[in-house]
């Protein structure tokens, strides 16, 4: 039998009224690899800050018996976060990099991150591998990683996966399914603070979750069965009793009187026999175990219609793009690109490629703002000023049919108002009616008692939800994403899925997540030498 690394027990933790964890144990053998899965908010960092031992437990206890390594999500919270801090820096100061292990020379080049421990400014792709250098260099016998594709592009990710797969035992909090298929021997799912274990990859997870939900709807139906047939038979037994206990009509009241004192009772012994009947009929019905019926998500779907949305063939059109970053690279020279009307359209590439850029110039050319060259920065929005004035050289154009109602994404989630409900916040742009409204939240997992929630308390992942339904229930008609899969639980981007691959405008997303793109991308774009290519 494999050798027990870690065993947690009776843990319990409360955030005020709130139950985050409450399960009797968990444990970790050597050349596990777990795969820890839930909805957003569920508690499954805080479970790694346990296991690790950096999180107290209100109740319960955790024995090691080996070192470990914690691969945390963020260094820092983007509020805690200082500004005036280079990411270097930022990266160097946290209590997170500050390991007491050199860098390692191969993991510094397996993670193409060798000229990188010395510059000031980093991107989010290189401070993630530069800290997976350390992780891997640490050779821990057991290893948490707290979603460790954040920010890696395709290469990154097919490098990480390489180097996870050299991990003896690890728990890996992860929303990438290839990766969880991957690696993972074994999937734990949390909810409500419970702990649930599924022999397998993510895809038999999946399979075992969807012969359960399966038996809970043969149970449900047996259930609803059994209970209509008893409550037919307990009616009709009292209504046999009724018509017995009726006075016949040649009976006079003298002879129906003395009928009943013969029999001692108020009714004759039938009646009293049916209606004993009946009662045990009752007791049985009282005694079923209840069958909750499975959950169901609703059907209806936004009128595209009230977008007004464009007619034309070419939505977006960009001729000639040509842009250098100030003491940076040239980004694109001489690219052009077409948006069709209804695509989905997936932009992919390597880190510094060039996605973002290209999402920044259609929400710029959207603006108006697009020939910043011949404007002051007063007439731009801060965002793209900000944006537009890092680049030392621009020329070409992006055109915008006149009826195209572009929303883009906002990791900032600026946007929302926190002190208003769910419903609130949705209904305020929406040009959908409540009920539609309603069912685009269900459909994101927002049930009925969420609706009245503040968005102030909900967690990060259930915002960029709200985010999302905000968009799909206003007059946008075009959205524009950059990762919209990011920070957000299996569950919430399967139904982001199933949403846009629904979705009847048009759509141009970033994304690393190759299951996502292959589900919902109707064109896949590669930026890649300075040019936007259309891939076959």
């Amino acid at each position: 039998m494999s050798k027990l690394l870690l065993h947690a027990q009776n843990i319990q933790i409360k955030f005020g009224d709130k139950t985050i964890l409450d399960f009797e144990q968990f444990a970790v053998y050597e050349g596990e690899k777990i795969g820890l899965v839930g909805a957003n908010g569920a508690g499954k960092t805080t479970l790694l800050g346990v296991l690790a031992g950096e999180i107290k437990p209100d109740e319960g206890k955790v024995k090691k018996v080996c070192d470990t390594f914690y691969f945390r999500q963020f260094l820092e919270e983007p509020q805690n976060r200082n500004p005036k801090k280079t990411d270097m820096e930022v990266y160097q100061d946290s209590e997170n990099a500050m390991f007491p292990y050199e860098w390692n020379g191969k993991e510094l080049s397996d993670l193409n991150v060798g000229d990188k421990t010395s510059m000031n400014h980093i991107s989010g792709g290189e401070e993630t591998r530069l800290r997976l250098a350390q992780a891997f260099g640490s050779d821990k016998p057991l290893m948490f990683f707290d979603e460790p594709t954040s920010n890696l592009d395709r290469k990154g990710i097919a490098v990480l996966e390489r180097k996870l797969y050299t991990v003896e035992t690890m728990v890996l909090v992860s929303h990438d399914r290839a990766l969880l298929n991957a690696l993972c021997t074994k999937i734990v799912e949390l909810d409500q603070g419970k702990l649930t274990s599924y022999d397998g990859n993510y895809d038999d997870y999946l399979e075992q979750k969807q012969a359960e939900i399966a038996r809970q709807w043969t149970e449900y139906e047996s259930y609803t069965s059994e209970k209509k047939r008893l409550e037919k038979v307990l009616h009709e037994k009292k209504e046999h009793a009724k018509q017995i206990e009726k006075r016949p009509k040649n009976m006079s009241p003298r002879e129906a009187k003395l009928r009943n004192c013969l029999s001692h009772h108020p009714k004759d012994a039938k009646a009293r026999r049916m209606e004993k009947s009946a009662s045990n009929v009752q007791q049985r019905i009282n005694a079923m175990e209840v069958k909750e019926k499975p959950k169901e998500l609703p059907k209806i779907r936004p009128d595209f219609r009230l977008t007004d949305p464009p007619e034309n063939r070419i939505v977006i059109r960009g001729e000639n793009l040509c842009c250098t970053y100030k003491n940076g690279p040239e980004i694109f020279s001489d690219a052009s690109f077409q948006i069709a009307n209804h695509n989905r359209i997936a932009v992919v590439g390597d880190n510094g490629a060039g996605k973002t850029t290209l999402l920044h110039l259609i929400r710029a050319a959207a603006n108006g703002a697009l020939s910043f060259c011949k404007q002051t920065s007063e007439t731009m929005t801060s965002e793209d000023s900000f944006i537009l004035n890092q680049f030392s050289h621009f020329s070409g154009s992006i055109s915008i049919v006149p009826k195209a109602a572009i929303g883009f994404f906002e990791q900032n989630l600026s946007t929302l108002d926190y002190t208003k409900t769910v419903l609130e916040n949705v209904m305020e742009v929406s040009v959908q009616k409540e009920a539609v409204a309603r069912t685009v939240l269900s459909r994101l997992l927002f049930f009925e008692n969420d609706m009245k929630k503040p968005a102030g308390v909900l967690s990060g992942g259930e915002r960029i939800k709200l985010a999302f339904a905000r968009l799909f229930v206003s007059r946008i008609n075009i959205l524009v994403l950059d990762e919209p899969t990011n920070y957000l639980d299996l569950s919430s981007i399967e139904a982001l899925e199933t949403m846009f691959s629904e979705y009847e405008g048009t759509l141009v997303f970033v994304s690393h997540d190759k299951h996502f793109i292959e589900s919902v991308a109707t064109e896949v774009w590669e930026v890649s030498g300075k040019k936007i290519v259309k891939n076959d």
